[in-house]
């Protein structure tokens, strides 16, 4: 039996041949140039899933006041603000002075307690107000937060801040 091969053609004799193969395969610089766009194109999205937003302060247009002006303001005595839950959770509880002002504080998102840690900024929101509830003169009562990435620690300098208020350097009770 006899076997031939085929000589191997050059494709600097056939022009035609060497025009065919530059068309079908992209070139090695493009090629990498696609790979690194891809990689920059990776890269950035992980880094901005990564990066934390820049979030505006609540506490920036607010007025600094003591705890008898917060209740003057809105109708409460600020009693605890605390870690429970084995860390899970943050305890704001408070004395009602004003049955009024303290329904319309229950009642209305924008008045809701919001906690900020003084070093690190974490930022600690209820999400909304108590079910109904008729506040008494002298009755106490709380909201529960997550306490998010275990950011309240006992201990941790804490601002609390209700609408256009905010009370500084209360120190979270474990």
């Amino acid at each position: 039996m006899i076997t031939a091969t085929l000589p191997e053609l050059d494709p600097e004799l056939d022009p035609e041949l060497n025009a065919g193969s530059a068309q079908k395969r992209p070139r090695r610089g493009r090629l990498v140039a696609i790979g690194v766009v891809a990689l920059l194109l990776l890269g950035a999205g992980a880094a901005r899933a990564w990066w934390p937003e820049q979030k505006t302060d609540v506490r920036a247009g607010t007025t600094l006041v003591t705890a008898e002006g917060m209740a003057a303001r809105y109708g409460i005595d600020v009693n605890l603000i605390g870690v429970t839950a084995a860390g899970g959770l943050i305890e704001f509880r408070y004395q009602v002075v004003d049955p009024d002002k303290a329904n319309q504080m229950m009642q209305d998102t924008t008045l809701l307690p919001v906690v900020v840690v003084e070093d690190t900024g974490a930022t600690m929101v209820i999400p909304r107000p108590h079910h109904a509830v008729d506040p008494q003169l002298g009755g106490t009562y709380f909201f529960l937060f997550a306490n998010a990435h275990n950011a309240i620690r006992a201990g941790s300098q804490l601002t609390l801040v209700m609408g256009d208020a905010r009370i500084e350097h209360i120190e979270a009770r474990g």
